[in-house]
């Protein structure tokens, strides 16, 4: 069936762009987070098995609770923060009148997914975030690499992007990116740190909190830039 490519109703935005990807984009629905459409079950991890702590045994010591966070914060995003302690999936957290920059996070998802269906199991680091991007909708995808470029400079050398949503550490998968529209885009962010649960990914050995705001801080100042067309997307 063919489809006007700039209707992001229900439309995989991940192959448009020029080379610019990001996840499946989909309708929106009362929450205004976009369903993915695509419905591939290869499962890279699952968080009813065992885990298996391949790199380490960093434990969550300091829960990312706002009392915790919202001091350390820097710019506007995350001044609006809602925090549980498990979720099914933070891109679900979010209310319908959450301001722009608004974040989500939880310490544990039971249901987290990542590009194209797949499960995302738990990582140490997982949040989601509010943006209300102006038009042309068809610049939206673009926002998966403006977060990609903010995780990879806050995990700092070592960190490459993997088009289109992935952050490698070493070589090794260590941070993915999930962007969901409807009438607005949400990014959700999953980061392993201090240990991995699933064969051949990679970690970073970094604080949470100094990484979550880090993390924030750049992917504020990288969507300013976007908006105001000066930023420099990583190619693909």
């Amino acid at each position: 069936m063919q489809r006007d490519p700039l209707d992001t109703r229900g439309v995989p935005l991940a192959e448009r762009s020029q080379g610019v990807g990001i996840a499946v984009f989909g309708t929106s629905h009362e929450n205004r987070v976009g369903e993915p459409l695509v419905d591939e079950r290869f499962v890279e991890g699952s968080t009813r098995r065992r885990r298996r702590r391949l790199h380490g045994t960093t434990l969550k010591a300091v829960l990312l609770q706002p009392e915790i966070v919202l001091p350390r914060l820097r710019g506007s995003f995350g001044r609006e923060y809602h925090w549980l302690a498990e979720t099914p999936t933070t891109q679900r957290m979010l209310p319908n009148d959450a301001a722009h920059g608004a974040v989500a996070l939880a310490e544990h998802q039971t249901e987290g997914r990542g590009r194209l269906g797949r499960t995302w199991t738990d990582s140490a680091l997982m949040l989601s975030v509010a943006l209300y991007p102006p038009q042309p909708v068809a610049r939206w995808p673009e926002l998966t690499l403006v977060a990609a470029q903010a995780v990879a400079d806050a995990i700092g050398p070592g960190a490459t992007i993997k088009h289109p949503n992935d952050v490698l550490v070493d070589g090794r998968k260590a941070a993915g990116i999930l962007a969901e529209a409807g009438e607005r885009v949400v990014l959700g962010i999953g980061i392993n740190v201090g240990r991995a649960d699933w064969p051949g990914a990679g970690f970073v050995s970094a604080d949470r909190l100094d990484l979550l705001v880090d993390v924030l801080d750049r992917l504020e100042r990288g969507y300013d830039g976007w908006v105001g067309g000066g930023s420099t997307l990583p190619q693909a």
